[in-house]
């Protein structure tokens, strides 16, 4: 079978936008998306001012992280190495977007399924070359089997220097370009001051440099799409009530385990747990642009993808905590505490899955690292502390237990103190992307929400609060007030890392 790619001369392309034309016609792609487009660059001063051109494309890479992340597979790669997409399985969650460091991946506003270039594979059925190399007036664009030595485009692969597009990512990528400036390849180079779309002027996204550099030589953008965003609030209070549906669950079942039979960890623990859980899938339902097909991650699962496996383990979570709230009802506490140990593990896991499914979200790369995961099940610790500091107000507690909460939430503060001044304002960053989102944080416009809410309320304040709590004997008059603020702190991070991540251009 054959392996198409695609190599393209950046000395030929004249930035007509024919190919952009051609591929709209082909595909009936709606106004204000494209599966291509040409990306335009100024570089220099007069009269050695340089205009560049970049094409983009979908690279239809061998290790395709859109393919992984896909909950319901509805990405798919074909026998010609070309990734496609079954559009009547596509639940439009947005996944893929977050995953393809190459921003080609959109949401069809009129289906309201995910939508990508796919080599027109249509028309190479048909013997047909793609539509935009068959309207390029500078034949720019060489199109062909990578694995047949007597194609042009394989032996310009194999004795011509080229570039792609983030080869640091390690995706395989098969779009190779011929004479490429760093200032067009890189996205994070070129300064953005702002693009125009439908009439409206969009700034430069938040983590990019100054909108008007001092030197009038320096790479600017011209010409780009609008940066799509993949996920938004939707995932900001998922994260929220997730934390607290397993760290309130995870909790109680310790404080069960470790003697304490009353209300609050028989009763409200899985009370609390049951309805957070709850609201969890509701945001995570309302979030898919196809929320009629939310069953599809249950029944054509992927199991690659850490939003499948997710799924699967936030249902086992929620049943846990039903038949937790069941077994208190009908007043056996021996299953109650099969389900305490049954919790342990489970809701551990619903915690740490969700930072191993965004760090599946290839293209932002202050979501990788093992640390992400880390600060997820520290955050859910805290706020599964504070929300049954809170319960506590309507129950009878053992002065013990309001003790190894207050102790469990200033523990759990003090790692995602840790945790959020290391990596935002000591640790240096691996990648200019990365770099470029840390800045956003800490001196662009995240900067007053992350000195004050992440840092202030979510960090310090708690911890002082706990100290007053210590000195009252653990009254409840400090501890709600430290319950109050942790979960406003926790808030406002969840913010900040969802949408600081996504503010650093990809294309």
């Amino acid at each position: 079978m054959p392996n198409y790619g695609f190599v393209i001369d950046l000395k030929m392309c004249i930035g007509c936008h024919a190919c952009t034309i051609a591929c709209k016609a082909e595909h009936d792609i709606p106004v204000g998306v494209n599966r291509c487009w040409v990306k335009t660059v100024e570089k220099g001063r007069f009269p050695d001012a340089q205009r560049l051109f970049l094409p983009v494309l979908c690279n239809q890479c061998e290790d395709a992280p859109c393919m992984n992340i896909c909950p319901t597979s509805a990405l798919f790669r074909r026998r010609d190495g070309i990734v496609d997409l079954h559009p009547d399985a596509c639940i439009g969650c947005k996944a893929c977007m977050a995953a393809c460091p190459y921003d080609q991946l959109f949401i069809d506003p009129n289906t309201r399924t995910a939508e990508k270039c796919n080599f027109c594979a249509n028309r190479i059925e048909n013997q047909l070359e793609p539509a935009c190399v068959s309207v390029c007036p500078t034949e720019c664009r060489i199109f062909g089997d990578l694995d047949d030595p007597t194609t042009k485009v394989a032996q310009i692969v194999q004795r011509e220097a080229f570039t792609v597009r983030k080869p640091e990512k390690g995706t395989g990528p098969k779009v190779f370009y011929l004479g490429a400036d760093d200032s067009i390849i890189q996205p994070e180079v070129a300064a953005r001051p702002f693009t125009f779309r439908e009439g409206k002027v969009h700034l430069r996204p938040l983590g990019g440099r100054e909108p008007d550099p001092e030197s009038p030589g320096e790479p600017r953008v011209d010409y780009d799409v609008p940066h799509k965003k993949a996920w938004g609030m939707d995932l900001v209070l998922y994260l929220l009530t997730k934390g607290i549906s397993t760290g309130a669950l995870f909790l109680g079942a310790i404080l069960w385990l470790m003697g304490d039979q009353s209300a609050l960890s028989g009763f409200a623990a899985p009370l609390v747990s049951c309805i957070f859980a709850a609201l969890t899938a509701g945001v995570l339902v309302m979030d898919l642009e196809r929320p009629e097909r939310f069953y599809y991650i249950l029944t054509r699962p992927n199991w690659k993808s850490w939003m499948a496996r997710g799924a699967f383990i936030l249902t086992a979570h929620g049943a846990i905590a039903g038949l937790w709230l069941l077994a208190w009802w009908l007043g056996v506490p021996g299953l109650i505490t099969l389900c305490a140990w049954l919790t342990l593990p489970v809701a551990l896991a619903a915690t740490g899955y969700t930072g191993l499914l965004f760090a599946q979200g290839l293209a932002r790369d202050l979501w990788q690292g093992p640390h992400a995961t880390i600060d997820l099940v520290a955050q859910a610790a805290a706020e599964g502390s504070a929300a049954l500091l809170l319960a506590a107000l309507f129950t009878d507690v053992d002065p013990w237990v309001l003790r190894s909460l207050g102790w469990t939430l200033a523990g759990a503060t003090t790692l995602h103190l840790s945790i959020l001044v290391t990596e935002n304002l000591l640790a240096p960053s691996p990648t200019l992307h990365h770099e470029l989102a840390v800045r956003a944080i800490r001196e662009g416009a995240y900067r007053q929400l992350f000195w004050v809410g992440a840092l202030g309320l979510g960090g310090l304040a708690p911890l002082v609060l706990f100290a007053i709590a210590v000195a009252s004997g653990f009254s409840m008059i400090a501890l709600v007030p430290m319950a109050l603020v942790t979960l406003v702190g926790s808030f406002a991070w969840e913010y900040i890392w969802v949408e600081a991540g996504q503010c650093v251009p990809i294309s």
